[in-house]
């Protein structure tokens, strides 16, 4: 996939467009079908046109981020709404980094659910 980019969140750039709020909600938290300790978000990276994925249980925070396919409208204009493509991206994206990082979320979430049932 042409200009993936991926790995922990913290001290990413993306956690510098979430926290200047330079990113739309595409997908809200949604918690994963086998493991719902961890949860998936989906944004939209305005100033860049990017989409990124986020899976995230406890302290384990990870993302995917690419180019979206789309040049038109603007990732500024799509707040109402969130194209088929931009969503099959994001599809593709989290399947990408579940590959690269879904035995650390599976052991978090495995973690989580000891504690809870402690």
């Amino acid at each position: 996939m042409d200009g993936l980019q991926m790995g922990p969140l913290t001290g990413s750039g993306l956690d510098g467009y979430i926290a200047r709020e330079e990113v739309i909600s595409q997908v809200n938290a949604c918690p994963d079908k086998q493991y719902p300790e961890v949860t998936w978000v989906q944004y939209g990276i305005v100033p860049t046109n990017q989409v990124a994925v986020i899976a995230s249980c406890g302290p384990a925070k990870f993302f995917a981020m690419a180019p979206s396919p789309l040049l038109w409208p603007g990732m500024a204009d799509r707040i109402f709404g969130t194209d088929v493509a931009d969503l099959q991206l994001g599809q593709a994206l989290a399947d990408h980094l579940w590959e690269r990082h879904g035995a650390e979320l599976m052991a978090e979430a495995l973690r989580v659910r000891g504690q809870a049932g402690a």
